[in-house]
């Protein structure tokens, strides 16, 4: 199994039924498709000889009960919400609890009545009707890569072009990338912290370098009567920034070659969520802060998309905002990182297997370029596949996250596992490469 982003092989045949172009252009679902490949893979396995899912994105560590408690004591006091229609903006105390969490972790206020909208659908809800909001066909959303691989399908999804800009996963996107891809049809940058899957964490310094570009060029656009290039700041991972955290983006205030100051907080949309924080990713709450006007027509797309989010969601997430559980994405976070290391330690015990020390976050981007000639001759011509086929051990190949640019040997680990599951899959990471150096029988 390889983890190449294709579309579907039927499209030809489905086109003839009349289903959209812009769906049809679409690949499988990789992440979401590997658990039903995996368990067909395992049902005739024994236990020994299962393969591990080192895939999905999810941490193994439980959600906190308290959670729980909160929404079984919501259901039991308060059935009239439960069960009847939310505004379509969220309940105002969980607008309010978002806008407080958010002041406490970035020190940015947002008026909860205004500047903050909660979506179904998770954080990728958010970023959907921000699209909706703003995409118009033909404009262009620039996406630094390897990233999240959805941004651009779903920005062709809602007739936009991604323009993506190849990184490093260190550097990731810098002002004179950014500068360059930057062309009249530009309507959205998307930026972030703890990038997806390299971990990258932006600085303040790199952040404002970046609002710099983009004061620029919006300045140009100010003087030709066009509208200004947005930021997208899409954070999920927000609690796996260790050490000192960054100005979030729309705190961030830019200069004109001039000097005179610019702030950035008009043109961006912070968008994040509880999944990956505080463990709730079946709950599919995401939000977004920004600008009322975008806000207002976010709002107004969503009505008319999917009216509003779940009832039992909300109260959930409105627990765990509660300033009493602020420790518990910040253990969850550690207890991650903490895996993450011990991973590393491990795999880099390989000769020639590289692996950068990702800045944030609980993933492993590593690089088996040097075992490349050796795998292809047994007939893996992805890092992936021979991973799968030859450890036992499921990973996303690094092409996944790059939208056409291929990264066929490297990987995305997913560090979130116990430490018994990673140990073991290290080990028999380490074994098959072992076996590499041995002559094919």
């Amino acid at each position: 199994m390889t983890a190449r982003r294709t579309a579907p092989e039927s499209g030809a045949a489905r086109k003839d039924r009349g289903i959209a172009d812009a769906v049809l252009s679409l690949p499988d679902s990789v992440t979401h498709g590997t658990a039903a490949m995996l368990a067909e893979l395992n049902r005739a396995r024994p236990a020994e000889q299962q393969a591990i899912d080192l895939s999905i994105g999810a941490l193994d560590t439980p959600t906190d009960t308290r959670i729980d408690d909160g929404l079984v004591e919501f259901i039991r006091t308060s059935p009239h919400l439960a069960h009847a229609f939310a505004p379509v903006r969220g309940f105002p105390f969980l607008r309010e609890s978002i806008a407080a969490r958010t002041r406490r972790l970035h020190g940015i206020a947002y008026d909860p009545a205004t500047e903050v909208l909660v979506t179904p659908g998770g954080v990728k809800g958010a970023i959907s009707v921000v699209f909706h909001a703003l995409l118009n066909p033909g404009d262009e959303v620039v996406i630094p890569v390897p990233n999240w691989p959805h941004y651009a399908d779903m920005v062709r999804l809602h007739g936009g072009s991604p323009r993506t800009v190849l990184t490093t996963g260190a550097g990731g996107l810098t002002a004179p990338a950014l500068a360059e891809a930057l062309g009249p049809n530009t309507k959205i940058v998307i930026l972030g912290d703890c990038i997806n899957p390299t971990g990258k964490v932006y600085s303040t310094a790199e952040l404002t370098a970046l609002a710099e570009v983009l004061a620029r060029h919006n300045t140009r656009r100010e003087a030709d009567g066009r509208s200004p290039v947005h930021v997208l700041f899409d954070t999920p991972y927000e609690a796996h920034v260790p050490g000192p955290r960054a100005a979030t983006f729309a705190a961030i205030e830019a200069r004109r070659p001039d000097g005179t100051p610019v702030p950035v907080r008009p043109w961006t949309v912070h968008v994040t969520g509880p999944g990956k924080t505080y463990g709730m990713h079946g709950d599919r709450i995401g939000y977004l802060c920004g600008p009322p006007d975008l806000v207002d027509a976010a709002a107004r797309a969503q009505v008319n998309l999917t009216s509003f989010a779940s009832t039992y969601g909300q109260f959930a997430t409105h627990v765990a905002l509660s300033p009493d559980l602020d420790e518990v994405p910040v253990a969850r976070a550690r207890a991650a990182r903490a895996n993450l290391e011990a991973v590393l330690d491990e795999l880099r015990t390989v000769p020639s297997l590289h692996i950068d020390v990702p800045q944030g976050g609980y993933f492993l981007f590593a690089d088996f370029s040097a075992f490349a000639d050796a795998y292809r001759r047994r007939g893996h011509a992805t890092a992936d596949a021979f991973l799968l086929a030859e450890a036992g051990v499921a990973t996303l190949c690094g092409s996944h996250f790059t939208d056409g640019h291929p990264l066929d040997h490297l990987v995305r680990i997913n560090c979130g596992r116990t430490g018994t599951i990673l140990s073991e899959a290290a080990r028999r990471i380490r074994a098959a490469l072992d076996r590499l150096d041995r002559p094919d029988p």
